[in-house]
């Protein structure tokens, strides 16, 4: 059930994408393609490592300030080996595929210089460990592989910095998650193709 869940939102996701290159063309959007990296904060930092991933995204200009945005990304997270009353547990590796929207604000002009920001939408997340050998009280035991996945709202204030083809950005990602909190800083640099 939550394969299919995961599929239909990867598919919606490129429709998304390709229905939003074809109207960028009739509005003079843009479309940046984006390489991010995640560095876990709070408690998921106990968790998983600094990430690694890309995104697309599509810009539509609003005025002389504001740009519209859809982005959909995928992240990758190595998990962290803990130490649990002296029997090590291995990390689990998650992946994380966002699809937001969100609103830019430019303090100069249209796609120039600094800007606000502010996304959001949902994290589809997928968790998985793999089965590992440890030993507990002296005596060997085998951990079984283990998988889940779940579909969180999400939201991120950010700012930036867009220079001719490049655009900079930073940002707070936190994933409304149930027990846990799981936020990360996001650190993307773009290059945005086409002429504003």
């Amino acid at each position: 059930m939550k394969t299919k869940i995961f599929t239909k939102i990867l598919a919606i996701t490129f429709i998304a994408i390709l229905m939003s290159v074809q109207y960028s063309v009739a509005q003079n959007g843009r479309i940046s393609i984006g390489a991010e990296l995640g560095l876990p904060m709070g408690d998921f930092a106990d968790a998983a490592d600094m990430g690694f991933g890309g995104s697309l995204r599509y810009e539509m200009p609003m005025g002389d300030n504001l740009g519209l945005t859809l982005t959909a990304g995928y992240l990758m997270f190595g998990g962290k080996d803990q130490d649990v009353s002296g029997v090590t547990v291995k990390g689990a590796d998650w992946s994380m595929i966002p699809v937001q929207v969100g609103a830019k604000y430019y303090f100069q002009e249209q796609q120039n210089g600094f800007y606000g920001m502010v996304e959001l939408g949902i994290h589809a997340t997928s968790v998985k460990s793999d089965s590992y050998t440890t030993t507990y009280y002296g005596q060997p035991v085998t951990v079984p592989e283990s998988s889940s996945s779940s579909t969180d709202f999400s939201y991120a204030p950010g700012v930036g910095y867009h220079l001719a083809n490049l655009d900079f950005g930073l940002k707070y990602q936190m994933i409304a998650t149930s027990g846990s909190s799981t936020s990360y800083l996001g650190i993307c640099l773009a290059y945005v193709l086409g002429e504003k």
